[in-house]
């Protein structure tokens, strides 16, 4: 079957969004439902998947395309200061309520340290921070609130829950390795975003006037952008998905027209990340997981850090929007997934964790994708709305 891993995958990918559609299952995030495929016909199931070097390169190329989807996914605006100060700008309760759940992050990794639990403490704390914001978008948007003074503080604290983690993920990461000069080469990835930003920005309407159906420049330039970021990144020694989520930054800072960001999605969504997903289901060896009982212990305490570490932002929200949607908040920012698999994927192969570990980890973020989506909606399913 190893020459036809890639044909099961694809045709996996295919027959998942039927399968959640034939048992109404259209609620559940879809990579979770892509992951389960993946556990399915992989290693923990039927073992008829053995990834070759191009399933592993293609789903290499999904992560990316992932995190430079999330990049584009922040809108920018929210950032911008309010020239009238009586209307409610989300950016202070947004970082307030990321800075809280940092802080909750650091004691509890800071409890695990001391018991023996989990020896990373580091690692532990960009877990526990990370918000899965492409999962928030999505329900956001069929709660009908990703337009409101709500949703954007929702929206814009789950940004910062993928930029500051991915960011700190980067910096351990080197210093791990001993790469210090990685951490000073640092702030380059950021100076080459900013250049090519102003240099594309000039030049990025011109290619609307001589753009064809034949050259879709915007897709070439998206895909330029990907590459030299992630190869620049990769030069300072720094993680290659912080160079696609800047590159992402950047093209959503070059507005481009909502058929570019169709057409990216579409791509990225449509084949990269679901091989992604799917292959990360596969790899994920539950037998073998099962029989290790000190990693077993992690699935139950990772779950209720996850959670417990954004109940904390129920007091951030509570002043502004309610104890009702401030229960909500705390809620839906405890599911994680989008950022996890790669942070444990860095863990990995830095030795930090075992494979047992990780697949722990990964499984309690996958609870947190089925469980935390659910009760959200049942909390906003009221008539009345957030402002």
């Amino acid at each position: 079957m190893g020459k036809f891993a890639l044909l099961i995958v694809l045709f996996a990918a295919l027959i998942t969004p039927l399968i959640t559609a034939r048992f109404h299952l259209q609620r559940m995030p879809t990579a979770i439902s892509e992951i389960i495929m993946g556990i399915i016909i992989g290693k923990t199931g039927l073992n008829i998947v053995h990834p070759d070097v191009s399933v592993q390169y293609i789903a290499n190329l999904g992560v990316i395309m992932l995190i430079f989807l999330g990049g584009m996914e922040i809108d920018f605006s929210l950032l911008e200061p309010k020239k009238d100060k009586s209307i409610y700008s989300p950016l202070g309760n947004s970082f307030a309520g990321f800075m809280s759940i940092f802080i909750m992050s650091m004691i509890l990794s800071g409890i695990l340290y001391v018991t023996g639990i989990f020896s990373e403490f580091i690692l532990a704390v960009i877990l526990f921070s990370t918000i899965a914001l492409g999962v928030i978008i999505s329900l956001l948007k069929e709660a009908d609130l990703l337009n409101t003074d709500y949703g954007q503080t929702i929206l814009l604290t789950s940004a910062f829950g993928e930029f500051i983690p991915l960011v700190a993920l980067t910096i351990y990461s080197a210093v791990k390795q001993q790469h210090y000069i990685s951490v000073l080469g640092l702030p380059v990835i950021f100076f080459i975003a900013i250049i090519l930003l102003r240099r594309f920005n000039r030049i990025y309407f011109f290619f609307e006037k001589i753009d064809k159906s034949t050259t879709q420049l915007d897709i070439r330039l998206a895909f330029f952008l990907i590459f030299t970021l992630v190869a620049f990144a990769e030069q300072i020694g720094a993680e290659n998905i912080l160079g696609a989520f800047l590159a992402g930054a950047v093209m959503k800072l070059l507005k481009p027209k909502p058929d570019t960001e169709e057409k990216l999605s579409s791509m990225g969504y449509g084949f990269f990340i679901p091989v992604f997903f799917i292959t990360t289901g596969v790899n994920l060896n539950l037998r073998t997981l099962f029989t290790n009982k000190q990693a077993l212990l992690l699935i139950p305490i990772f779950l209720v850090a996850f959670i417990v570490s954004k109940a904390i932002v129920y007091f951030v929200f509570r002043k502004r929007f309610g104890k009702r949607y401030a229960s909500a908040a705390a809620i839906v920012t405890s599911t994680t997934i989008t950022l996890v698999l790669p942070i444990l994927q860095v863990g990995r192969n830095l030795k930090m964790i075992t494979t047992a570990q990780s697949g722990a980890i990964t499984l309690a973020a996958i609870i947190t994708c089925l469980v935390c989506p659910v009760v959200f909606n049942k909390i906003i399913s009221s008539n009345d709305t957030a402002e």
